[in-house]
């Protein structure tokens, strides 16, 4: 399998993820980039302050989207709201189908089906091979009749088989709307989106077997593009065809943030140790008037050089002091980032 790592964004899979999260139905409680950022603060106990910078961006494009997007409610909803009986919207599998430049209405009937079938199956989220007997139209409402769709989902397969390419040409018109708003309020993420590539191609590697394990996706294609996600941030996602992976820009920060403060208590002890000494604390409080050498915190505080030494260790191995060579000397500064982020994490703790 030959697997590209792409340094930038797939636009339309951006827009098309952003507008399904809109019209997830009412028991899914994630909506939108705020819902997730309080869900993964109250599931994983990661305190908002970590989360913000990382999520306010994308919060912004997301919201940017949704309020200037001009077309009607009722047409999202009909492309990217999920049906009963599938577990996707219609605009991926159209999606795939407007990627491949088919013209459905100059096909004869039977070709047509045979490109149609690919999409149905996907819509309906079965095997292909399920709908390998439909090469005529009264074949695919014989299929719909015994297949307890909704009544929903049997006009939409039979509308697709009359109106393809319109409602190809309508999606293509929304998600250039969408891409284009998308793409001008997006702020600076080059280098994120490099990071990301380079990240997953250490993860991935020359082994995306593993990958498409893990995502379920059983026919397994000769290429693949690994796209960085924005908007699908906390995970791996793929698209029908299993051709392409979005690979989520925070998913290695998240995986980091999740660990971090599963064993935050263990952390906050080790902390609290570190400050529960008079020696160490006044180190800090002589520390707080500017920066300064072994030999000068000794005199100040009146403890040995060893000692002070000793003391210093414990402190930058926390992060609380910070250190740097001149010629001989080391000298030493206060952290005061380290200590607001020790503040708020024992805030974040106990309040």
């Amino acid at each position: 399998m030959d697997v590209h790592f792409s340094d930038w964004i797939c636009p339309e899979a951006e827009c098309i993820f952003l507008l399904e999260r809109r019209f997830r139905p009412e028991a899914d409680a994630q909506h939108n980039i705020e819902e997730i950022r309080h869900y993964l603060s109250d599931r994983y106990d990661i305190p908002m302050f970590e989360l913000e910078p990382l999520l306010q961006p994308l919060l912004e494009v997301e919201s940017y989207v949704n309020s200037n997007l001009s077309v009607q409610e009722d047409r999202l909803r009909f492309f990217f709201a999920a049906r009963s009986n599938g577990t996707t919207s219609l605009a991926w599998p159209l999606y795939d189908a407007l990627k491949s430049g088919i013209r459905y209405g100059r096909l004869q009937e039977e070709e047509k089906l045979g490109a149609i079938r690919q999409t149905i199956s996907r819509f309906l989220d079965i095997p292909e091979s399920a709908l390998r007997h439909v090469c005529r139209l009264d074949d695919l409402i014989r299929y719909l009749l015994k297949s307890g769709c909704t009544e929903d989902v049997k006009w939409v397969c039979t509308a697709l088989y009359y109106s393809m390419d319109d409602y190809l040409e309508e999606l293509d018109v929304i998600l250039r709307k969408a891409t284009g708003l998308f793409l001008e309020h997006l702020p600076d993420v080059a280098g994120l989106c490099r990071r990301t590539a380079a990240f997953a191609r250490d993860q991935i590697g020359d082994d995306p077997c593993r990958v498409f394990s893990n995502l379920n996706v059983s026919a397994q294609p000769e290429m693949v593009t690994v796209f960085p996600f924005l908007m699908g941030f906390h995970g791996l996602s793929w698209n029908f065809t299993g051709n392409q992976i979005y690979f989520g820009v925070y998913y290695e920060a998240l995986t980091a943030l999740i660990e971090k403060y599963s064993d935050q208590s263990a952390n906050l002890v080790s902390r609290l140790k570190s400050m529960g000494d008079k020696s160490r604390l006044a180190i800090l409080k002589a520390l707080k008037g500017g920066e300064c050498n072994g030999q000068d915190i000794a005199e100040k505080i009146g403890l040995a050089p060893a000692t002070v030494s000793h003391h210093m260790n414990l402190l930058t191995n926390e992060g609380f002091v910070t250190t740097s060579k001149r010629g001989t000397s080391t000298y030493y500064r206060l952290n005061p980032e380290s200590l607001r982020r020790f503040l708020q994490e024992l805030e974040h703790c106990l309040l």
